[in-house]
C-alpha cells in the first residue's frame, strides 16, 4: 500500500509499507514503470518521507534549465530537504538500505553456511 508520494520532474518517489519497514521506490512519470534498482528500505517512516522529499527536490533541481526564474529556489529547496534528511537519519540511526541488498538477503538460504568476518 502506498502511503505517500513526492513528485520530481521525471520521477515520482513513492513511500510504501515493506516487511522490514518502509520502501521508497521510483516511478517514471512518463511510462508509469517502477525502477526496482532505485528502491531504498528504511526502518522508520519519518526518514523514508524525508528521503522521498529530498529525492524529488533533487530531481526537480537537476532537471531545471538555466532559463527558469526559480532555479535558485529549487537549489534552496534541495539544500533544505537534504539537511532535514541528514538530521533525521542521524538522530534515528536510519540510513536506509538498497532494495537490491534486501532482496539478496531474502534469497540467501537459511540453512546455508554462515561466513564470519571477525
Amino acid at each position: 500500500m502506498i502511503l505517500a508520494a513526492c513528485e520530481g520532474r521525471h520521477w515520482q518517489y513513492e513511500i510504501a509499507e515493506h516487511a522490514d519497514g518502509y520502501v521508497v521506490r521510483m516511478r517514471d512519470l512518463d511510462t508509469g514503470d517502477i525502477d526496482e534498482d532505485g528502491a531504498t528500505v528504511f526502518r522508520t517512516m519519518p526518514v523514508a518521507f524525508a528521503f522521498a522529499a529530498m529525492s524529488a527536490a533533487f530531481d526537480r533541481f537537476t532537471a531545471s534549465t538555466e532559463e527558469e526564474a526559480d532555479d535558485a529556489q529549487m537549489a534552496t529547496d534541495f539544500a533544505v530537504s537534504e539537511q532535514v534528511f541528514c538530521d533525521l537519519s542521524s538522530r534515528l540511526c536510519d540510513g536506509g538500505v538498497a532494495g537490491s541488498l534486501v532482496q539478496a538477503w531474502e534469497r540467501r538460504p537459511a540453512d546455508g553456511p554462515r561466513l564470519t568476518l571477525h
